[in-house]
């Protein structure tokens, strides 16, 4: 099959685009910076005539790039938890635009949703939670374009919502959030409520193929693993040899401060360090399981350490963290190692 692949030359979108390159599938995208294409999806084999220039806010640059495949997976989004002032009003067009021609000519999609859209502090996300109203127009964005295409779903439309947690892993073209934050956890993470969900990158690409090759419809919690802070914490310290400090304080208490930083940063127009989604996500998300779709399709998610191992050592290797900060990984092994197979 061949498959529009938006945001390909961002974190998930190289990922997937990387596994169905390998499994033999064919791999279009709609690449806004042609350079950028060319140095992260050249190497994947994908050619110059399967990287279309354009936004997926421009109906003519995705009603060309959707000319002859036969799935979508939209997962090209603005995306912030710690820029709450920031704009995403593209999010929505961009979805009404690549999810709506898709499903107009007929075309099987998948759109990459966010748990912000579900994200009910009073009880775990599953695939029947409603769209709550979110502190920050990120959060607003996802929501909205979540139920754009739940409507077109509860109309018949062949298109699947799938809902990650924090998504991490090696090899990250554009360095994103979730990536700096495991940089930042090495500095200090939380003694608090809550904790973090993680989900190997690697693996979501893979649910993803899986579901395109048998056109799942319907909603997928990706839940990978749960960890409280002090879980998470010392799963740090085993793996990179860190000794990490916490800052304690209750989760209210960070709750409030991160809502003072947001009216700070929306007052001086500079980012701030926390947000208050960024923290009530932090102190009050609810352990999330998966959808039975997961194992009916056959994904077991990988051993966290791995996830982690390989995380800091591609971080060491280019550059972003020095080896002395993971003392128990051995990166300088071999430098020049070839990272492919961790990209599918």
């Amino acid at each position: 099959m061949k498959v529009l692949v938006t945001g390909a030359t961002g974190f998930i979108g190289y990922h997937l685009a990387a596994r169905l390159s390998a499994q033999g599938h064919g791999v279009r995208a709609l690449v806004r910076d042609a350079a950028k294409g060319e140095r992260v999806l050249g190497p994947l084999g994908i050619e110059a005539e399967e990287r279309i220039p354009g936004d997926m806010t421009d109906p003519k640059a995705v009603s060309r790039a959707l000319e002859g495949v036969d799935a979508v997976v939209h997962a090209a989004a603005g995306v912030s938890v710690t820029a709450a002032q920031a704009d995403f009003s593209d999010n929505l067009r961009g979805t009404e635009v690549v999810i709506g021609q898709a499903l107009a000519k007929g075309i099987y999609a998948i759109f990459l949703s966010s748990v912000t859209a579900i994200f009910d502090p009073s009880r775990p996300p599953t695939e029947d939670s409603p769209l709550v109203q979110s502190r920050t127009r990120y959060g607003r964005s996802k929501a909205e374009c979540d139920g754009w295409v739940r409507a077109h779903q509860d109309a018949g439309a062949r298109v699947a919502l799938v809902y990650p947690p924090g998504v991490v892993g090696p090899d990250d073209p554009g360095f994103s959030e979730s990536v700096k934050a495991y940089r930042s956890f090495l500095r200090r993470t939380l003694r608090s409520q809550g904790g973090n969900q993680l989900l190997d990158v690697r693996d979501l690409a893979g649910l993803l193929v899986r579901m395109l090759e048998e056109e799942r419809v319907g909603r997928v919690i990706a839940a990978g693993h749960y960890f409280d802070w002090d879980e998470f914490t010392a799963l740090l310290e085993e793996v990179t040899g860190a000794e990490i400090p916490r800052l304690a304080a209750p989760g209210w208490l960070l709750r409030l401060a991160g809502r003072s930083l947001d009216r700070v940063g929306a007052l001086t127009g500079k980012k701030m360090p926390m947000t208050g989604e960024g923290l009530e996500i932090a102190t009050r998300f609810p352990r999330m399981q998966n959808s039975r779709q997961v194992a009916e399709l056959g994904i077991d998610w990988r051993d966290p350490r791995e996830t982690i191992h390989d995380l800091f050592v591609w971080l060491v290797e280019v550059g972003r963290l020095p080896a002395s900060a993971v003392p128990a990984l051995d990166c300088a092994a071999d430098p020049g190692a070839d990272r492919q197979a961790n990209r599918s």
